[in-house]
């Protein structure tokens, strides 16, 4: 953050985000046999690739986590959290689907929800307990499928697993969920903390302009920000995410409605750690914490 300059511009070219979403160096964690198969998903008149994991003594367990990688809605792909991915379905001796949904603004919203409710659709009738999960944008659109889920009746999810989630598209960047000083840290790099705010402002409102592809949806509709949704809906909620990520506050104020309203969420902060740190898997011991404990909490 220290190198940002004095109100830092991000472009919106589409080539150069995703090119800022790209993935590299992480570190195989796992130390059983894993088995991992591309699977075709064929539902609800949709097609959706899905990478199935799991551990080589758990291929057959009841126990599913749906995931959905991160990327701002317009990036990304499965095979970035891939090594994630093989650590958690070890942890967690579950069965993980990681889902290959449709990108923006090629297939805009609702595509990339309409493909996770495909994938759970089908594995619904095989599998009494279905958790979903996803890192920044991937767990907006975890919740939504959530929330689809119930709403027709194709499954309860059994929790939600979410790491560094976005919550709400067309918020008041002036408002309380932006305000960066009451991030505590030292005054030295109050201005850096300040500066990468500012960056992650703008990144709110190109991602939520490509996700609705410049359309004039109603933002506050529960699906696009989950954070408007009941948090009635969202059992057994944990959120896993980085002191300095600008989209701490929005977690902390979602977790809190989410904790009064079923008693049964749980909020972990790493100190020092900033978004999308599932990129440094391998190479950051905390980042291994977190997913143990996300593993744990399935």
């Amino acid at each position: 953050m220290k190198d940002l300059p004095e109100n830092p511009q991000l472009s919106p070219d589409l080539t150069s985000l995703r090119q800022g979403t790209e993935t590299s160096g992480q570190r195989d964690l796992t130390t059983v046999p894993m088995k991992v198969q591309m699977r075709q998903i064929v539902a609800m008149n949709r097609r959706v690739r899905a990478i199935r994991i799991a551990r080589m003594d758990h291929l057959d367990s009841d126990q599913v986590l749906v995931y959905f990688h991160g990327g701002a809605y317009y990036g990304g792909t499965p095979e970035d959290v891939m090594t994630a991915m093989r650590y958690l379905a070890e942890q967690a001796n579950c069965v993980v689907y990681n889902v290959d949904y449709a990108l923006a603004p090629e297939q805009p919203y609702p595509a990339a929800i309409l493909d996770g409710l495909a994938v759970i659709e089908q594995l619904a009738p095989k599998h009494s307990q279905i958790s979903v999960s996803g890192d920044s944008a991937g767990a907006s659109i975890a919740l939504a499928v959530s929330q689809l889920c119930r709403l027709m009746g194709i499954c309860e999810i059994r929790s939600h697993i979410l790491f560094y989630p976005t919550l709400i598209q067309g918020s008041d960047h002036e408002g309380p969920l932006w305000d960066d000083t009451k991030i505590p840290v030292v005054a030295s790099q109050r201005t850096a903390l300040h500066r990468f705010y500012q960056l992650f402002e703008q990144l709110d409102t190109i991602m939520s302009d490509y996700y609705m592809n410049h359309q004039p949806y109603d933002l506050t509709a529960p699906l696009i920000s989950p954070f408007l949704a009941d948090p009635a809906i969202f059992k057994n909620t944990s959120i896993l995410i980085g002191e300095f990520d600008p989209f701490r506050l929005q977690s902390e104020a979602f977790i809190d409605r989410v904790g009064q309203a079923n008693d049964d969420a749980n909020y972990l902060r790493y100190g020092g750690l900033s978004h999308a740190f599932l990129n440094f898997t391998g190479n950051v011991p905390a980042v291994q914490d977190a997913l143990k404990m996300a593993a744990g909490l399935i």
